[in-house]
């Protein structure tokens, strides 16, 4: 086992990094996930990660396809109120996979008040208007890279350039992922990801400084075939440590089913935390299409649709 040193050197960055966590900053706006079809397994998706999402979920995913894929995907987040669009190329290698993607999360039309006469108190003849309308987004350029270490094992390394504009101020920050990817006997994955390994750092104009602590990702998945036509994939995936806001605190398991049929009409159920998803999905010649739901009646439905491109 030549690889068992680094190996090992993996296993001591997952221990330190986890270890180090804090709750300085909540990382929301990292962790919408990526891809209708993940959305639709509840999230579940680390030990899956076999699209371009790879960049998202876990790079080492990117190691195994091998075709070329564009991959689109637009979502009405908490009933139309935030946009989270995304577009990801992968590209397969000799010997690994790359993958690069951009990632928006936008809050369009905030409407800012101020009253008719600035120099007069809040009055029924002074009243609040509309004096401007603005925006804000969050902005992420994936690279990322998978590598076989043996047929069973493979790694995979996420570079994340980050800028976020807030109207009031931008900042530009840095991260880094990495993830394992254990295909063992056929039906059965396992996997992690360290998300924010070196402690994501967002540094405003004004001086501020937001940080990221790093979190733990744990998943698996088993595939059973039942003949040609029909197979069910089960995943579940631990999310742990994430910063996350008082009502998603609880959001940990993520579990998911999907049953297809003749490879080409996908149904799936999923849970993220104590919310429901679910999903569907098409398979044409060189195409997939994916529609997915997720309920949460605190913040309104998310509805998202994504698309792949085969060449």
């Amino acid at each position: 086992m030549k690889n068992f040193p680094f190996i090992i050197a993996c296993l001591f960055c997952l221990f330190t990094s986890v270890s180090a966590q804090n709750t300085q900053y909540g990382g929301d706006p990292l962790q919408l996930g990526a891809g209708a079809r993940a959305l639709g397994l509840g999230g579940a998706f680390v030990a899956i990660s076999d699209d371009a999402t790879a960049i998202y979920w876990n790079p080492a995913g990117l190691v195994h396809p091998k075709n070329k894929e564009l991959h689109v995907q637009h979502t009405e987040q908490f009933g139309g109120s935030v946009n989270h669009d995304i577009i990801a190329f992968r590209l397969p290698l000799h010997n690994g996979g790359l993958g690069f993607g951009l990632i928006r999360l936008g809050v369009d039309n905030i409407s800012l008040t101020s009253l008719e006469d600035p120099t007069r108190p809040l009055g029924p003849d002074n009243r609040p208007i509309i004096s401007q309308t603005v925006g804000t987004t969050d902005n992420t350029l994936y690279i990322a890279y998978g590598h076989p270490i043996r047929s069973s094992l493979t790694l995979g390394m996420t570079i994340k350039l980050i800028y976020r504009d807030l109207s009031l101020g931008t900042g530009t920050g840095f991260g880094v992922d990495t993830g394992l990817q254990y295909q063992g006997k056929h039906p059965l994955k396992f996997a992690f990801v360290i998300r924010n390994l070196t402690k994501t750092r967002i540094h405003f104009d004004a001086g501020n400084t937001d940080a990221i602590s790093p979190s733990l990702l744990l998943g698996a998945s088993y595939t059973h075939t039942f003949s040609d036509t029909h197979r069910l994939l089960g995943a579940i995936s631990g999310h742990l440590g994430e910063d996350t806001s008082g009502i998603e605190g609880n959001q940990v398991i993520h579990l998911g089913i999907e049953y297809q049929l003749k490879q080409r009409l996908m149904l799936r159920l999923g849970r993220r935390g104590s919310h429901f998803t679910a999903g569907a999905g098409i398979k044409l010649n060189r195409a997939t299409i994916d529609l997915a739901f997720l309920q949460n009646s605190q913040l309104n439905n998310t509805y998202r649709i994504s698309t792949s491109i085969f060449f």
